[in-house]
């Protein structure tokens, strides 16, 4: 079977020609914390790093 129609592209490279990852880490500065009760039960101690997942693809 020909791989290039299987995925629906028009041009097949092997996934070892890709790079492994690119990551954008924006600037993070150091306003505030939780308190430790609140920390533990969000699993981090900063408020702008608590991003929890609710299920859905970027819905509440």
């Amino acid at each position: 079977m020909d791989k290039r129609k299987s995925c629906g592209c028009n041009s097949y490279q092997e996934p070892d020609t890709f790079p492994v990852a690119m990551a954008y880490v924006p600037w993070q500065y150091f306003h505030m914390t939780y308190d430790l009760h609140k920390a533990l039960m969000a699993g981090t101690i900063f408020p702008e790093l608590n991003k929890p997942f609710c299920g859905k693809r970027g819905c509440r």
